[in-house]
């Protein structure tokens, strides 16, 4: 078992989809925060405040799996020299420079929460230092000496995870921390007094007792929706892409079953990277289940729900148990992909 998580690289798999966690999670916090900007709504401003803590602990816990796949870390510094030439320089930058961002984010959430102007624009930096970072993680792979990986679905993939996982951890959080503060509401509600006022802690304002919205359930159901598009077709297209190059290899006179040079040497990748995927059938098998029917499934679960106007209850476990199943399904994803780079990585 260790040995196949060291070939899967397990550190690697994890520090890239947590951080896509993170930074999928900063995008649609960062959109609610801009939404709400022309008319603040308390209610909703404490459920996007809510969401943010969930940043720092997921980019750290990645960045930390990221050391572990380090041979000499105390040499890490040198590859921050190269940020010119470099794309692992650059994700080491563009990674720093997203974790001090949401930082400051979540500082001003929780800390200094009326200065909402200067907090959208820590949080549009953010968004925008997310999107370079996941693009220098997939530009670290898509090179010609990476054949199995040197195509677009390895952005697609990445971009699609950051999509699907992070609106999905957000609202999962938002749903147990209106649980919780509504059955508090509920508790404090003497009989005869009606729906009391209470002051919001983080905010000073003062909200109705119980009175916490929904999550927006449809615009999250549209998201998910748009990330499984993303994440299927990228999945559709590295298939394929390896499926056709292991046909052409193998047709190919001398280039099956061997490291042959020149023109023969992508194939010849491609063909071992589709004889890992074949031999590793049950991790592809997750990916599609999890990582791309389950969030659909969901999607249209939320759609449903909603237009018939149902009670949030069944929606809080389904949220719960969809980002579980999900997260698997994009590891398992993840790990194939890496695996499929063997023995080249």
């Amino acid at each position: 078992m260790a040995e196949w998580l060291h070939e899967a690289q397990y550190s690697l798999v994890l520090f890239t989809v947590l951080m896509q966690v993170a930074i999928g999670a900063l995008w649609v916090l960062a959109a609610a925060d801009l939404q709400e900007a022309p008319s603040p709504d308390p209610d909703r401003a404490r459920l996007t405040r809510l969401g943010s803590a969930i940043l720092l602990p997921v980019a750290a816990v990645g960045m930390l799996f990221s050391t572990t796949h380090l041979g000499r870390p105390m040499l890490a510094m040198r590859a921050l020299r190269h940020w010119e030439t470099s794309w692992m320089s650059r994700e080491i930058w563009m990674t720093g420079l997203f974790f001090g961002l949401i930082a400051l984010y979540t500082l001003l959430w929780w800390w200094r929460p009326e200065v909402g102007k200067a907090r959208r624009a820590v949080g549009v930096m953010g968004a925008l230092a997310g999107a370079a970072t996941i693009l220098s993680q997939a530009m670290i792979y898509m090179i010609p000496g990476r054949p199995m990986w040197n195509h677009w679905s390895t952005l697609a993939l990445f971009f699609g995870s950051a999509l699907m996982l992070g609106p999905l951890a957000v609202a999962s959080v938002q749903e147990l921390g209106g649980a919780a503060r509504g059955g508090r509401a509920k508790a404090d509600q003497r009989p005869g007094a009606g729906r009391e006022q209470r002051p919001d802690a983080g905010t000073g304002r003062r909200i109705m007792a119980g009175g916490a919205p929904e999550v927006a359930h449809r615009h999250l159901a549209l998201t998910l929706l748009a990330a499984v598009a993303v994440y299927g077709i990228g999945l559709a297209g590295r298939v394929r892409y390896l499926a056709d190059g292991a046909a052409a290899a193998l047709a190919t006179p001398g280039a099956a079953g061997k490291a042959a040079v020149g023109s023969e040497t992508v194939r010849t990748a491609l063909l071992l990277g589709q004889q890992v995927v074949a031999a590793n059938g049950v991790l592809l098998g997750l990916e599609v289940a999890l990582a791309i029917g389950v969030p659909a499934a969901l999607a249209a679960v939320l759609w449903l729900t909603q237009r018939r106007g149902g009670g949030s209850g069944p929606r809080r476990g389904l949220l719960g148990a969809g980002l579980a199943l999900t997260l698997v399904g994009h590891l398992a994803g993840r790990a194939l992909f890496y695996l499929s780079g063997q023995p080249w990585f």
